[in-house]
C-alpha cells in the first residue's frame, strides 16, 4: 500500500512539473538574434498558444537556444519575471511584453510612430533609452536597437 501511494505521489509531481501547451501556430524561421550575451543565426520554430510562445534555435539537429513566454519567460529552461528577463535578454527593461508583442506581429509601444507599409508597418522610436527600428510584413519581422545593440530577426521559411 505505502508503495502504491509513494508511486501515484511520484507519478503525480512529475506529471505536475510538465506543462502541455495545445500549440496552434508552429512555422519554421531563419531566426537571427544578436544581443550583448547571445549572438546566434540559424532555422528554428516560432510556436504558439494560448498564454504561451516560444522560439527555438537548432544547430546541427540540436537545441541551442529554447525562450518561453509565459507568465514569467524563460531561456533554456532558467525563468525570471519579465522585465527582469527583458534586462538581462535585451539589456533593457523596455516594457514586459514587447518580445509576445514581436512575435505576434503587433505594434509596439502602443504603435507609437507607425508608419503603414505595403505588406504590413514600421516604427521608428528614438529616446535617450533606446533607438527602436521595428518592421513586420507577411513573412518576416525585424527588431534593432541600436543603443542596447539588440537585432532580433525572424524569415518564414
Amino acid at each position: 500500500m505505502l508503495r502504491n501511494l509513494s508511486l501515484f505521489i511520484l507519478v503525480l509531481f512529475l506529471t505536475a512539473c510538465a506543462i502541455k501547451y495545445n500549440i496552434n501556430y508552429s512555422a519554421p524561421y531563419k531566426i537571427v538574434i544578436k544581443t550583448k550575451d547571445i549572438a546566434i543565426s540559424d532555422g528554428g520554430f516560432l510556436k504558439k498558444a494560448d498564454n504561451y510562445k516560444s522560439i527555438q534555435i537548432f544547430s546541427v539537429g540540436k537545441l541551442v537556444l529554447n525562450v518561453e513566454l509565459k507568465d514569467d519567460a524563460c531561456i533554456n529552461g532558467y525563468c525570471t519575471n519579465r522585465l527582469n528577463f527583458n534586462d538581462r535578454f535585451f539589456g533593457y527593461a523596455y516594457y514586459a511584453n514587447l518580445l509576445d508583442d514581436i512575435l505576434d506581429k503587433k505594434e509596439i509601444y502602443g504603435g507609437i510612430d507607425r508608419v503603414k507599409t505595403k505588406n504590413g508597418f514600421e516604427q521608428n522610436i528614438k529616446t535617450k533609452n533606446y533607438d527602436i527600428t521595428y518592421r513586420v510584413d507577411n513573412k518576416s519581422i525585424y527588431f534593432k536597437d541600436r543603443t542596447n545593440h539588440i537585432l532580433i530577426k525572424l524569415k518564414r521559411l
